[in-house]
């Protein structure tokens, strides 16, 4: 049985649902990261070797805002499909 068009719309918005959640989930888990990161450094930066503490601070940074990219690029695919989905009802 071949599926419709607006069924295969609706499996790749469920798609997309399911990148968008995962992205966020691992947004609020980078975002707890770096406040704790930025907690340790507060509290202990006297015994840190701070250029290694800097260079991980920038990599969590980093990983931030490609997380945010994807769910940026998630979100407008999401956008347009809606837009098709809306067009083919």
């Amino acid at each position: 049985m071949t599926s419709t068009k607006s069924e295969d719309l609706a499996l790749q918005y469920a798609q997309l649902i399911q990148q968008e959640d995962d992205y966020v989930s691992q947004l609020v888990t980078c975002n707890k990261l770096i406040l704790d990161a930025m907690d340790i450094i507060a509290k202990q930066a006297g015994v840190l070797e701070m250029d290694t503490v800097k260079q991980a601070a920038y990599h969590l940074h980093a990983m931030e805002q490609d997380l945010n990219r994807k769910l940026f690029e998630v979100r407008l695919e999401k956008s347009i499909l809606a837009n098709q989905m809306s067009q083919s009802t």
